[in-house]
Formats: C-alpha cells, sequence, structure tokens
C-alpha cells in the first residue's frame, strides 16, 4: 500500500492490482487529495475501517466473479462511503446499471483524460453522480414501479413532507425528478450553483433523505 502526502487532505482510496492503473490514477488525484492504493480488496476493507476515506475508486477485477456483492458488502460496513468504478472493457449498461441501484456513484474508464477524472472525484464528493443520464432516467423507471425498493421512502412520499418545501424548494426538486443538474437548474432558474445546493440541502433535511436520487425516486411515486 503507498500513500500520498498532505493528511489534512480529503482521503481518496483507490482499490487495484494494477499498478499502472494506480500510478496513472494516483498521479492525478494526489495533487489535490490524500491518496491511498491497496492491491486486494481484504486490505482495502481493512483500510477503509481504519482510514475511513470519502471516496473508494474500485477495480471491480479484485471482486473476481462477483463485484455486486462486493459493493454491497463494503457500503454495508461503511455508509456514506462514496464509490466510483472502473469501467471494464467488457461492462454493459446492464452491468452499470446494476451496480449504479446497489449503491455505485460513478463510473470512469480506465484512460480517462486527466480533467475529467479530477470533475469525476469532485462531482461525486460533492453529492453528485458520474454516470450516463440515461442510466440514471432507467434506474428511476425502474425503482418506481416497486415503491418498496425506495430505501427511505417505502411506503411511498409523504405528503405533508411535501408542503413543508418552499415554492422555490419544490421547484427545484421537481427539476430534478425531470433529470436536470445542478448547472442546468442555475441556469433555467437564474441563480448560482450555490443557491442551488442550498436549496437541495433543504430539501433533503425537510423530506429526510440522502441525496438527488432519492429525491427523483421520492418523486416518481407521484407520477
Amino acid at each position: 500500500m503507498k500513500t500520498g502526502k498532505g493528511q489534512d487532505r480529503i482521503t481518496v482510496m483507490m482499490a487495484t492490482g494494477d499498478a499502472s492503473l494506480a500510478d496513472h490514477y494516483g498521479g492525478i488525484l494526489e495533487k489535490g487529495y490524500h491518496v491511498v492504493v491497496c492491491t486486494a480488496l481484504d486490505e482495502s476493507r481493512e483500510q477503509l475501517a481504519r482510514l475511513h476515506p470519502a471516496l473508494l475508486i474500485l477495480d471491480p477485477s479484485l471482486a473476481d466473479k462477483d463485484p455486486n456483492s462486493a459493493i454491497a458488502d463494503i457500503l454495508s460496513s461503511n455508509p456514506g462511503l462514496r464509490i466510483i468504478v472502473i469501467e471494464g472493457e467488457t461492462d454493459s449498461d446492464s452491468d452499470q446499471r446494476t451496480l449504479f441501484k446497489t449503491g455505485v456513484h460513478g463510473f470512469c474508464k480506465r484512460d480517462i483524460a486527466d480533467i475529467l477524472l479530477c470533475k469525476a472525484v469532485h462531482l461525486v464528493l460533492e453529492g453528485e453522480y458520474w454516470i450516463q443520464r440515461k442510466l440514471i432516467t432507467e434506474v428511476i423507471s425502474e425503482l418506481a414501479k416497486d415503491a418498496g425498493t425506495i430505501v427511505s421512502r417505502p411506503d411511498g412520499p409523504d405528503d405533508s413532507l411535501i408542503k413543508t418545501l418552499t415554492p422555490r424548494e419544490l421547484q427545484v426538486a421537481r427539476m430534478v425528478h425531470m433529470g436536470g443538474n445542478n448547472k442546468m437548474i442555475a441556469r433555467e432558474l437564474d441563480i448560482s450553483e450555490r443557491t442551488v445546493k442550498a436549496h437541495l440541502s433543504a430539501i433533503f433535511r425537510k423530506l429526510d433523505i440522502e441525496n438527488r436520487l432519492h429525491l427523483a425516486l421520492y418523486f416518481s411515486t407521484k407520477t
């Protein structure tokens, strides 16, 4: 295992047995983050428990035959952990959809450009997702058909909670439901992205949900 310098910075863990991949990602991210690289899944679990990183970048090849089960296990032991999965050459939309439903927050190609990797990590750490928009739409559509799969609201939206939203918060919430990202919402409403984030924080608190995916699912049961 190797660690980057700067213990006061946000810790990002990489789990991969590919030294060249670790060097590629690590070389990009170590300028802004404290990077920890593990070469085995068991080692990653131990370091997750010890270091409590904000983000795990996982090479699914470490999980052998069942990365979905490995990720579910990691998330159950590390609530709040953000996960980006490194895409394999044979991954399909179906594979990513399954991992996304398990709790993955993003997918990056092995040869991703420096600027895109930095952007992906930043957005995921900010609570966003780095995946194809159509994938989010498909997952929301699937999960909305089965209200029992909605983690935060198994009984569907609570109208009394929705009524606690201000008109602007309700507007932002519905735009998220329609697939809007922060930049799009800010432009449409003529407000700053910081203001959008503030509205989302208030919405999450009032509706007792964790993130924008749950928000989209929350409102999907109303349509």
